[in-house]
């Protein structure tokens, strides 16, 4: 195996994309795009969809997802439809639905409608909520993994395995949201534990969460007022009326979070730095000296 160069961490933490593949030695064949259209075969597709061949295989047995129409030789090859289709069963099944009812679903509707127009509300508003969010995720060799993080505590990378931002393969890790990663490496050229900044992460993670919930529970509330239980949309204009007050709802919840955790944060400082420089007077004027 020939030798390569490996950058100091900081810097790794520091190049996303493609650029970043080359410096920790990926090929770059290895890293598909997501701009193109991309193929999966049956293995690919489950772990893009973050469930097991056996249970897609399943799927397709008890007619929930679609049969594939292409092959690579003798490989059948599916699409983003049906990657789509999947995270709507996935979906379902966290909501209590099994998979009888989610066929039953299906066929009862789709005489006249398929399951995207069924559900197209969440696809209205869950693709142009994550088209946002979007990042390219970055495959790091399972050998240079500690180098890239900085640290060998193996807790720390199933910490963030178990955030979602890393998931862990056979001879590989892969990372979901490098910018974050970017964000961590930054603070640690300061002296931040790694440790220390991923739990800092989940906690804000976690008070972030519960406001949304907050959040979305009234939305919720305020559908089933105005329409009643089990609601679904009729119509485009139910789904683009409804789509439009979730949309104006997570703009408004985003702009206020945005705003007053800046306000908290100029607050809390201007409160911490003033108890601080008063520690720092106090000691000052006895003789003592700061460690170093």
């Amino acid at each position: 195996m020939s030798a390569f160069h490996v950058a100091p961490v900081p810097v790794v933490l520091g190049r996303t994309g493609a650029r970043a593949l080359r410096v920790i030695g990926v090929r770059p064949g290895a890293w598909k795009g997501s701009m193109k259209m991309v193929e999966y075969r049956i293995d690919d597709l489950a772990r893009a969809a973050n469930t097991t061949t056996r249970n897609v295989r399943a799927y397709l047995e008890r007619g929930l997802l679609p049969p594939s129409t292409k092959r690579d030789g003798r490989a059948l090859l599916y699409d983003d439809s049906h990657l789509e289709r999947l995270k709507i069963i996935d979906a379902l099944l966290q909501r209590g639905f099994t998979t009888a009812h989610i066929a039953d679903f299906i066929t009862s509707w789709e005489t006249g409608k398929n399951l995207t127009e069924i559900l197209g509300l969440q696809h209205a508003v869950t693709a142009a909520w994550g088209s946002e969010q979007a990042d390219e995720a970055l495959e790091v060799p399972r050998e240079l993994v500690d180098t890239f993080l900085g640290s060998t505590d193996g807790k720390i990378l199933d910490r963030l395995s178990a955030m979602g931002l890393a998931r862990q393969e056979d001879e590989k890790v892969i990372f979901t949201e490098p910018k974050l990663l970017e964000a961590f490496g930054e603070l640690h050229t300061y002296g931040f534990e790694l440790g220390s900044i991923v739990e800092l992460y989940s906690a804000v993670t976690d008070r972030v969460d519960d406001i949304a919930q907050m959040m979305i529970d009234e939305a919720k509330t305020q559908i089933t007022r105005q329409f009643g239980v089990g609601w679904l949309p009729a119509d485009d204009e139910d789904v683009t009326n409804t789509t439009a007050m979730l949309n104006n709802l997570r703009e408004i919840g985003t702009t206020v979070v945005h705003a007053r955790l800046a306000q908290a944060l100029e607050r809390t400082l201007h409160n911490v730095l003033g108890d601080y420089l008063a520690a720092a007077a106090a000691k000052h004027a006895t003789g003592e000296q700061p460690r170093q």
